[in-house]
C-alpha cells in the first residue's frame, strides 16, 4: 500500500519559503563576511538560488537586508513569547536569569553580529536607515513589554525609570557583544557579563525596577 503523496504547496506557501531562505542567507552572510561583502550574488550563492529568484522577492540589495533584519527581530520577538509560555504561571524570573537569557538567545549569537552590521551601515544608507527604524520602531515597545512580563513587572509599563534601567542593561550587553565580535574569547565575555551582574546586584537598593527579592528570586 503507498502513502498518500503530501499537498503541493502553493505558490504563497513557496514564496514564503523562499523569503524565509533568503533572508537566512543574508543574516549568515553579514555574520560572516561583514556588510560590504554580503552582495546579491552573495546571498544568491549560500541560498542556492539564482538572481532572478531573489530580485523577484526582493527587487533591490536594501529591500533584502531590510527584510532580513525584520525576519530577525520577528524570531526574537517569538522565542521570547514561547519563553514567557513555558514559565509556571505567576512566577516571574530573576533579573540575572533574565539578563543570562538575553546575553545567551540574542547578544552572544552570530545573528546578533549581522544586526550590528545593519545597524553600522544604516549610518550611511538613508534608504537603509530608514527601513531599519522603521522595523525597530515597533519593536522596541514589544521588547519592552514581554521584558517586564519575564520579569513579573507588566505594572511598571509607564515607569520612565524602570525603562531606562531595562535599556541601560540592554546597553550594557550590546556592549559586550561588540567588544566579542573583535575578541573570540568566551571566557572573557562571560566574565565581563558576571561582573556586570555583580555590579547590578551591589547597586540593587537605588536601581528602578531592581530589587534583593528580584536578584534573588530564580
Amino acid at each position: 500500500m503507498t502513502g498518500r503523496k503530501p499537498p503541493r504547496r502553493t505558490q504563497a506557501e513557496k514564496s514564503a519559503a523562499m523569503r524565509l531562505k533568503l533572508c537566512e542567507a543574508t543574516l549568515s552572510a553579514l555574520a560572516e563576511v561583514g556588510y560590504e561583502k554580503t552582495t546579491t550574488q552573495e546571498i544568491c550563492a549560500r541560498a542556492g538560488v539564482s538572481r532572478g529568484a531573489l530580485t523577484h522577492q526582493f527587487p533591490t540589495r536594501v529591500d533584502i537586508l531590510s527584510a532580513a533584519f525584520e525576519h530577525l527581530l520577528e524570531a526574537w520577538e517569538a522565542e521570547r513569547r514561547t519563553h514567557i509560555a513555558s514559565l509556571p504561571e505567576g512566577q516571574p524570573i530573576s533579573f540575572e536569569a533574565y539578563t543570562r537569557h538575553l546575553w545567551r538567545v540574542v547578544f552572544s549569537s552570530q545573528n546578533y553580529v549581522a544586526a550590528l552590521e545593519l545597524m553600522m551601515a544604516a549610518r550611511m544608507d538613508g534608504d537603509l536607515a530608514a527601513n531599519l527604524r522603521s522595523v525597530l520602531a515597533r519593536w522596541r515597545s514589544v521588547r519592552d513589554f514581554l521584558s517586564l512580563q519575564l520579569l513579573g513587572r507588566e505594572d511598571e509599563a509607564e515607569d520612565p525609570q524602570v525603562l531606562t534601567f531595562l535599556h541601560l542593561n540592554l546597553c550594557m550587553l550590546r556592549g559586550i557583544a561588540i567588544h566579542g565580535s573583535f575578541d573570540a574569547s568566551e571566557e572573557e565575555r562571560e566574565r565581563l557579563l558576571d561582573a556586570w551582574l555583580e555590579f547590578l546586584g551591589s547597586r540593587a537598593d537605588v536601581m528602578p525596577g531592581y530589587s534583593p527579592e528580584v536578584l534573588d528570586r530564580v
